[in-house]
């Protein structure tokens, strides 16, 4: 079990990649897996999507592999690739391309390792409708021996600009299986919030997804479903906002627990939660949000989250208890307070918590933090 608190640090850069930005964490038996884009070539567009596995005993990184570069990456400071491991160990990784010469035109490709990621194979995409629309924010949970359930935000009903509010329609939210091709997708919910990322984990054994809902009346609060499809709110914050916040929220399970944390601002009041059952937990009254979380013990998570701090933000980190009690709160790093920081990761390794982050200086590319028991 880990410590709830944070011991020894050790400060990490990315297997390479100057520019690097979107680091995405997920956790395996022995380390996690991250992913990211770097530029390759700036003058003709081109971007690397790369991943490299950590050791938790060793603390260390090992070599970075190369998954797939083009000239068609739909390169978001939000919609980051996405990393998901079938129970066999069979990697899957999901990235927005772009699929026509309109702004938010981008299909979600998706490719496949049996090698532990040393070489991969495209597999076309994850969405099965041709519209020229958004596809993307993509989470991925094992489900069967070799595969694995994705859920994201599907735009395919949206028409014009749908994203900025110009167009008709409504974004939606899908779900399919990916084994050895992407199966249909099934619509889960019909009416969800445009732009705010998804976050998806295993519930006894049961995959569900964590998003944004968005009603008739434009309340925008934190909803948990699954392929049975009974939704639930997490939390009634009543949110009434007329466009997307950009700052989906984020959830983890182990055994027992299972935390959920999110950004919200009704009434310009804004806040972060972290909720363990139907009472929420406030955190933060942070303007910025961008939190992930990882639970770290019975009844205790670690969060992560962006505060504002003068000209730049600083990546906070804290541990949760279920009983309301908060400790550790600590700065982790400060990085650039415009979108071009992103969203810091977390999650649970062997022998302590890691973190990610796009360093303030954008040369220096992606820092990691691991953090010891």
């Amino acid at each position: 079990m880990l410590l709830t608190t944070f011991i020894t640090s050790v400060l990490l850069i990315a297997p390479d990649g100057a520019n690097a930005i979107a680091p995405n964490l997920v956790e395996d038996e022995s380390g996690a897996w991250m992913t990211w884009i770097e530029p390759v070539d700036a003058e003709r567009n081109i971007t690397a999507l790369k991943c490299a596995k950590f050791d938790g005993e060793r603390q260390a990184w090992g070599d970075a592999h190369l998954v797939v570069q083009g000239n068609n990456f739909f390169a978001n400071w939000a919609d980051f690739p996405e990393l998901g491991i079938a129970k066999d160990g069979t990697l899957f990784v999901t990235w927005p391309q772009q699929s026509g010469p309109g702004t938010y035109a981008y299909d979600i490709a998706v490719a496949r390792s049996d090698d532990d990621g040393v070489t991969w194979s495209l597999m076309g995409t994850l969405n099965d409708d041709r519209v020229l629309g958004e596809h993307g924010f993509v989470s991925l949970v094992p489900e069967g021996e070799n595969c694995v359930r994705a859920f994201w935000l599907d735009g395919r009903a949206m028409s014009g600009d749908g994203h900025m509010g110009e167009g008709g329609g409504d974004m939606q939210l899908r779900t399919a299986i990916i084994n050895d091709k992407v199966q249909k997708s099934e619509l889960l919910d019909d009416r969800v919030c445009e732009c705010c990322g998804t976050d998806a984990v295993l519930v006894d054994g049961k995959p569900v997804v964590v998003y944004r809902d968005r009603s008739e009346d434009e309340v925008r609060d934190i909803v948990i479903t699954g392929p049975a499809k009974i939704a639930r709110v997490i939390h009634a914050d009543n949110w009434n906002i007329a466009g997307c916040p950009v700052n989906g929220p984020s959830v983890d399970a182990n055994d027992s627990t299972i935390a959920i944390a999110w950004y919200t601002a009704p009434e310009s009041k804004t806040a972060i939660y972290v909720a363990f059952s139907e009472t929420p937990i406030k955190i933060s009254n942070s303007i910025l949000g961008r939190v992930d979380v990882a639970v770290i013990a019975k009844d205790t998570a670690a969060v992560t989250w962006l505060e504002p701090n003068g000209e730049t933000a600083s990546v906070m980190l804290a541990t949760i208890h279920a009983d309301g009690t908060i400790e550790n709160k600590k700065e982790v790093a400060q990085v650039s307070a415009s979108r071009s920081s992103g969203f810091p990761r977390i999650a649970k390794v062997s022998g302590g918590i890691l973190l990610a982050w796009t360093d303030l200086d954008r040369l220096k590319g992606i820092f990691t933090k691991f953090y010891a028991d």
